[in-house]
């Protein structure tokens, strides 16, 4: 008796495949196939997958992998295992995202919706054939109730296996003279696009030109959608293991203070903390943006009033909605400056007051334009929203420079921030340096080489504007200083790996010289670098010693007696890596059994939630 089929094919852009399973499966189960429709069906349940699109009737649903631009209930958000977005046939949701079923189960959705509002990859359906008694919606509770915590928590990575899946689907729902289809979809081309993005950055967890370029050509030969490229694109970076540990760990800070009126201090400084490190490994802030949607839904940060800086953008701002032409105010340049700091004070202090600001204010030009047709409104907010972009472009070169070991500035990039310089400097001389140059070296987090790219890139944009030096020079400059620190990486691993044998010798020149001459010739030996320069060298023994050190003496001290000054004045002072110092520290409070709060405890932040 055959008990379960596969069938695998393609049509229009997707490939599919169909599993089916059952008692006798052979008798209950029909298929018909045309050019431009395959069809599904079992006792009046039917599934079509046609050159476009998917037609469905019967009892069932559908279900996909969470990624970026699926919806989340804020329930599945708060749970771990839940990896799947679930939808029955037939349901809608209701007030307090409550789930609303009805007896109209037949439905069609175009591939275009589909893979848009779903998985941008792969989408999968199911359907439950059988002899039962009552109305649609009664049937679709008690399937949902069978199958629906085993589909939504079981995982759809790379290495599916249909047998298995449909095989747990049928011991969940436990119904012996029962049929099941598990029908899954994938768009052939965003799969294609998917893979090789996946590919390219999971080797150095960016892209090389060649290869940007690569994909380019793909695209463009595929003709794939922005906003899919885009999906793929942000859901590939977060899959990254290290990128993963970030955002998850983000999330979770939120999750344990959704059920509270207030974050805690130490949270706080935590989910900066983060931010920070996300824009040092290049993960899309809108991972983070998403996370707060989701999770404070209908919340906001507590003030006791606006803040001044937002108050007056208002003021700037609402100007252009004066109705007296004699009240009407052209937006100045001192103005924009305004408008400009304000959004970097929004920035800063990690609020999303102007944000939502500009929203508002973008919807009151939309409903003015549709009433009056008078787009001059409009205009003069797109001129504004212009300094904005510019704005964005900007902060999010200059961070990248910064805080990106591996960045692969280009010639363009050079002439882009040439270019913003030069506008920003024209609203007030100076405002450049203010808003994007001078936080950054400021910028706990920052490190020493960092800070020289920063520095060499803030002083070669001043001279290539004044003639006195080129963009290849400049590139130069920050290639030099790129391997210089990769070099003092090497050394940094290749001296943590021997630190037990060789730390007495540090101390001398003579042992520092012996043991710079071992390193020189296994290096050299596996063919990773030639010669070690004698400066990048010392450096890395500087910063060994000075983590031993703090790892053994001062950090202790600080746990022991809670003393965040000690510990903050020693890290200012040092000239090390916060964030592999953080690690290390890590690493040290989990050999000695102690909770990661101490650190946080020592951390003197506040806000809240309403």
């Amino acid at each position: 008796m055959i008990n379960e089929l596969r069938i695998h094919g393609t049509i229009g852009p997707v490939e599919f495949f169909t599993y089916v399973s059952g008692s006798d499966v052979s008798k209950t189960i029909f298929y018909e196939e045309t050019p431009d429709y395959i069809r599904f069906f079992s006792r009046g349940n039917e599934f079509v997958i046609t050159t476009d699109g998917i037609r469905y009737k019967g009892c069932g649903g559908g279900f996909c992998e969470y990624m970026f631009g699926v919806d989340k209930p804020t329930d599945d958000t708060l749970r771990d295992e839940v990896v799947n977005r679930l939808t029955m046939f037939g349901t809608y949701t209701g007030k307090d995202e409550k789930l609303e079923f009805t007896d109209n189960v037949e439905g069609s959705e175009i591939f275009y919706r589909l893979f848009l509002q779903g998985h941008a990859v792969q989408n999968y359906y199911f359907i439950v054939s059988s002899d039962f008694e009552g109305s649609y919606k009664k049937r679709q509770r008690v399937i949902l109730k069978s199958v629906g915590k085993y589909l939504k928590r079981t995982s759809m990575g790379n290495e599916w296996n249909g047998t298995e899946l449909v095989r747990g689907f049928m011991e969940s729902l436990h119904e012996e003279k029962t049929t099941v289809f598990i029908i899954k979809l994938i768009h052939r081309n965003n799969h294609r696009l998917y893979s090789l993005f996946q590919e390219f950055y999971l080797e150095k967890r960016y892209l090389d030109a060649s290869r940007e370029m690569y994909l380019k050509d793909f695209i463009d030969r595929e003709n794939i959608d922005e906003y899919q490229i885009e999906r793929i694109r942000i859901d590939v970076m977060y899959r990254h293991p290290d990128n993963k540990m970030v955002v998850d760990e983000y999330r979770d800070i939120l999750i344990d203070a959704v059920g509270r009126d207030q974050l805690k201090p130490a949270e706080i400084g935590r989910l900066k903390r983060l931010r920070t490190l996300a824009i040092r490994n290049n993960i899309p802030e809108v991972l983070f943006d998403t996370i707060d949607d989701q999770l404070l839904k209908g919340k906001k940060i507590v003030e006791s009033h606006e803040s001044d800086y937002l108050k007056e953008a208002r003021g700037i701002l609402e100007t252009l909605f004066f109705k007296d032409p004699g009240l009407k105010k052209h937006i100045i340049t001192e103005d924009v400056v305004k408008l400009l700091k304000a959004k970097y004070t929004a920035h800063e202090k990690n609020e999303m007051g102007f944000e939502r600001l500009i929203l508002d204010i973008g919807k009151m030009c939309d409903e003015i334009v549709k009433e009056t047709e008078d787009f001059t409104i409009f205009e003069e907010l797109s001129r504004i929203l212009t300094y904005f972009d510019r704005y964005d472009n900007t902060s999010s070169l200059t961070n990248a420079i910064a805080f990106t070991e591996k960045f692969d500035i280009s010639g363009e990039n050079i002439r882009s921030l040439i270019g913003n310089k030069e506008e920003f400097d024209s609203l007030k001389s100076g405002l450049f340096e203010e808003l994007f140059i001078s936080p950054l070296l400021v910028n706990k987090y920052l490190t020493s080489f960092g800070r020289r790219r920063v520095k060499i890139l803030f002083r070669g944009l001043k001279n290539i504007i004044t003639g006195d030096a080129s963009i290849r020079e400049i590139l130069h400059n920050l290639k030099k200083i790129a391997d210089e620190e990769k070099i003092y990486q090497i050394m940094l691993m290749s001296l943590n790996e021997r630190i037990k044998d060789i730390y007495p010798r540090l101390d001398t020149k003579t042992g520092r010289a012996e043991v710079r001459m071992e390193i020189d010739k296994e290096l050299a030996g596996k063919r990773i670098l030639n010669r070690i320069p004698v400066h990048i060298f010392e450096k890395a023994v500087i910063d060994i010693k000075k983590e031993v050190f703090y790892i053994n003496h001062v950090f202790p001290k600080a746990v022991k007696n809670n003393d965040s000054g000690l510990r903050e004045d020693f890290l200012e002072n040092s000239g090390l890596d916060r964030f592999y110092v953080e690690s290390k520290e890590r690493e040290y409070l989990k050999k000695k059994g102690i909770p990661y709060s101490v650190i946080d405890d020592m951390m003197s932040e506040s806000a809240g939630l309403v």
